[in-house]
């Protein structure tokens, strides 16, 4: 049986041709093509039940990206609270919000992190739950 990981594996270095945050129904939506051996392979990746996520483009210039090609150079999955984002200011505004991350996504050097109750990769969907 193929863990969750093994799943994510199968993703790494593919293109990202089509992505969707869907704020208001809890989901991120990724369609993505794998080219493998000369093999061309379309998956689509779903988080489900998105209780947060965060972007972080570290990347010099801090511009919007002009062409097409966004590939997804890594993608990996953790459930247990290693990674934790707050929320802070100055003035103590909010010190209740905060996210234990399960998934970490790094495209072309920028990180999208995601707190999600469930995943679904081609179809098959996998319900981790949030970090423990």
């Amino acid at each position: 049986m193929e863990s969750i990981q093994d799943y994510l594996n199968s993703l790494w270095s593919g293109v990202i041709e089509k992505h969707v945050f869907d704020l208001f129904n809890h989901c991120i939506l990724f369609d993505i093509k794998v080219v493998d051996k000369g093999k061309t392979i379309q998956h689509q990746l779903k988080f489900t039940n998105v209780k947060s996520f965060y972007y972080l483009n570290d990347q010099i210039p801090f511009e919007p990206e002009y062409d097409d090609y966004l590939e997804l150079t890594s993608i990996s999955f953790q459930n247990e609270k290693n990674k934790v984002i707050k929320v802070s200011s100055y003035l103590n505004e909010h010190p209740h919000l905060a996210t234990n991350i399960n998934f970490s996504l790094e495209i072309w050097g920028r990180e999208l992190f995601i707190e999600a109750s469930s995943i679904e990769i081609d179809g098959k969907l996998f319900h981790v739950g949030f970090s423990k």
